[in-house]
C-alpha cells in the first residue's frame, strides 16, 4: 500500500531518513508525533517487521498514542486489531508494540525491525541513557536494509539528546530541528499563547526547538521576598486552600487565601509526623474554615500510617473537601505554572507570600535549584514545602496550553 500525507519538511526527512538513529528535535506543535506515526505506517507497509512504539508512561500510551493511530488507520481504511492488555496493534500482519520508558528493565522480551521514541528528553539523563541501550538491544529482528531508532522530542535543556545528537552529530546520529512555526496547520494564536504562557528562557526550547539551558540556577528565579510579599492574615470564617506534600515524619502544608486575582501564602506547616497527624492539626488549628485541599496525587496510593487506608481517604473522611488531579502533572509544568504565578512576561506577580508565617516557603523558593540530573533538588530538604505549595498552584492555576495537538485528516 502506498501512504499519501501531506506533511512539513521536518516531517518528511524523519519520515523518509535513511540514518539509524534520526531525531526530529522539534518544538512545542511541530508535530513530531505525527511524524513518528507517519514512519511507523511507511515502514508496517514496506520493509519494517514489527515495530516498537516508546512513550514515557502508560497513560500517554493510552491517551495520545492509540487515538492518534487509529484515527490515521480509519482514514487509511486499514483493518487493525487493538489488544490493549498486552499493549500490541496488528496491522498489516505485523505488530505495533507499545511499552513505556518508565523502568528500563521492562525493556525486555520481544524483537522487532524498528523503533520509535516519543519525549525521549522528558527522562532524567542516566534512565534515558539506560532506556537507549535497551531499545537498541530490541532492535534484532530481520529485515531488508538497516534497523532504525527514531526519536521525536521537545528539547529539555542539556540532556541525553544533547548529549547524544547536538554535541556532535553524526551519519548515524541525524538531527532533524522542527521549531513551532514549521507547522502551518496550527492555530494562528498558537505560538502567541505560547509566549504568553511560559517564561523567557523556555520559549527558545519550546518553540524554536533549541538546547538551552533549563536546569542551571534557582528553581524559582523571578521570586523577590520584597516584591511577592504580603502581610495578609487569615480573617474570620475566609475558605482555606492548603496544598500537601505526603511525608512521613516531614509532612508539609501550605495554607493559602484567594484574594482575586492573587494567591496569598499566609500558614504553613512542617514536619508533621503524618497525615492523621496533619489531621488533627488542621481541625484544631482551623476551626470554623472551609478547608479545600490539592494534595500530591499520588496520596491516592500512599498509606503513611494504616496499610489498608489512603492518605487521601483519611483526608476526605476526615470531612475535608479534596481538590486533586488523576495524577501530577509532570514537575517542569508545575513548576512552570509556578513562576508564571510569581511572575509573569507581563511583569505580574500574583503569588505573594507573608514571610512570618512562611519563612520555610520563602526560604524554599529563593533557594531551591537543580540537582545533576536537571530536576529540583531534593537533598536540601527545601523541596516538601515547596512541592505541597506547588500542588494548589498548578491545580488553581494549571499551564492550561495544550501542546498536543492533533493534525488535520489529510490522508489518502
Amino acid at each position: 500500500m502506498k501512504i499519501r500525507a501531506k506533511a512539513t519538511k521536518p516531517q518528511t526527512e524523519l519520515v523518509n531518513s535513511t540514518a539509524p538513529f534520526p531525531a526530529m528535535v522539534a518544538g512545542y506543535g511541530a508535530g513530531k508525533s505525527h511524524a513518528l506515526i507517519l514512519r511507523t505506517m511507511k515502514l508496517i507497509f514496506g520493509n519494517g517487521g514489527n515495530i516498537a512504539y516508546y512513550l514515557p508512561t502508560y497513560d500517554l500510551i493510552k491517551t495520545i498514542a492509540y487515538p492518534r493511530f487509529i484515527e490515521v488507520l480509519d482514514n487509511l481504511k486499514v483493518a487493525y486489531k487493538l489488544n490493549k492488555s498486552d499493549h500490541i496493534l496488528e496491522v498489516n500482519n505485523k505488530q505495533i508494540i507499545f511499552r513505556t520508558l518508565d523502568n528500563p528493565d521492562r525493556i525486555v522480551g520481544y524483537e522487532v525491525t524498528d523503533s520509535m521514541v516519543d519525549e525521549l528528553d522528558t527522562l532524567p539523563i542516566n534512565k534515558a541513557r539506560e532506556c537507549w541501550v535497551k531499545i537498541i538491544a530490541r532492535n534484532r529482528q530481520k529485515k531488508a536494509g538497516q534497523n532504525t531508532v527514531a526519536v521525536g522530542t521537545t528539547p529539555e535543556g542539556f540532556r541525553f539528546v544533547y548529549e547524544q545528537w547536538g554535541k556532535n552529530p553524526t551519519e548515524s546520529y541525524q538531527i532533524i530541528k522542527a521549531p513551532t512555526y514549521s507547522n502551518p496547520h496550527l492555530p494562528e494564536n498558537y505560538i502567541d499563547l505560547l509566549r504568553e504562557t511560559y517564561p523567557p528562557q523556555l520559549l527558545e526550547a519550546y518553540i524554536e526547538g533549541e538546547f538551552v539551558n533549563l536546569t542551571s540556577g534557582s528553581v524559582y528565579p523571578d521570586y523577590d521576598r520584597e516584591l511577592n510579599g504580603t502581610d495578609a492574615t487569615i480573617q474570620k470564617g475566609e475558605p482555606l486552600h492548603i496544598g500537601m506534600d505526603f511525608n512521613v515524619n516531614n509532612g508539609a502544608a501550605v495554607v493559602h487565601i484567594q484574594r482575586s486575582p492573587l494567591a496569598l501564602a499566609v500558614d504553613e506547616l512542617t514536619g508533621v509526623r503524618d497525615t492523621p497527624s496533619m489531621i488533627k492539626i488542621l481541625q484544631e488549628k482551623y476551626t470554623g474554615h472551609t478547608i479545600i485541599i490539592y494534595p500530591d496525587a499520588s496520596g491516592v496510593a500512599t498509606k503513611s500510617v494504616n496499610a489498608s487506608i489512603s492518605d487521601l481517604r483519611l483526608l476526605k473522611d476526615a470531612g475535608f473537601t479534596i481538590d486533586a488531579p488523576k495524577k501530577n502533572p509532570f514537575v517542569k509544568d508545575r513548576v512552570a505554572a509556578f513562576n508564571r504565578l510569581i511572575c509573569n512576561p507581563a511583569g505580574d506577580r500574583y503569588y505573594r507570600v507573608n514571610t512570618d508565617k512562611c519563612p520555610n516557603l520563602a526560604v524554599s523558593l529563593e533557594q531551591q535549584v537543580y540537582d545533576k540530573n536537571g530536576v529540583p533538588d531534593k537533598e536540601s530538604g527545601l523541596d516538601h514545602i515547596v512541592d505541597g505549595a506547588g500542588y494548589y498552584v498548578s491545580k488553581r492555576y494549571p499551564i492550561k496550553f495544550k501542546k498536543a495537538i492533533n493534525q488535520p485528516k489529510r490522508w489518502s
